[in-house]
């Protein structure tokens, strides 16, 4: 009987983090301004909003005008292997990235701050709890390519 019981305690908390690592994490805040949400204290995601240290990377500055950066945000995007746009707006991306061996789906949300000339970044998995580091390198190599192309600083 006491096994059972953390058979289900354990299959509980498996749930609650798997769908805190997966899908959309727009939200409107108090002041109806839009914020990507943080990250589930678990090594599966990365947030520009992350409370954790472990889950936060940096928002990305502009280096150039939102209504020239976008674009070319968007196009960087559009441009990663195994990566589709499922959803945007003029100051929102949401892509779903598929990884190359057990074919696994990550999401890549980028939400655009105009008034604070950023864009805050979060890429998380779907699945696992564990990532192997996949979304903190997609997130790395992405804000690489654009610092490159002079999009950001």
């Amino acid at each position: 009987m006491k096994i059972r019981w953390s058979v289900l305690y354990l299959l509980m908390v498996m749930a609650m983090a798997l769908s805190g690592c997966s899908g959309k994490h727009l939200k409107v805040q108090d002041d109806n301004s839009l914020a990507l949400g943080s990250c589930f204290p678990l090594p599966c995601c990365v947030s520009s909003n992350a409370w954790v240290p472990y889950n936060y990377v940096s928002p990305f500055e502009l280096a150039i005008p939102e209504d020239k950066a976008w674009p070319l945000i968007r196009k960087a995007i559009f441009d990663m292997p195994r990566t589709r746009i499922v959803e945007e707006d003029s100051v929102y991306i949401h892509a779903k990235c598929t990884s190359l061996v057990f074919r696994f789906v990550d999401n890549l949300e980028l939400l655009l701050l105009p008034d604070q000339h950023l864009v805050s970044v979060r890429s998380s998995s779907t699945f696992a709890i564990f990532d192997f580091g996949a979304n903190f390198w997609r997130v790395h190599k992405l804000r690489s390519q654009l610092e490159e192309a002079g999009v950001i600083k």
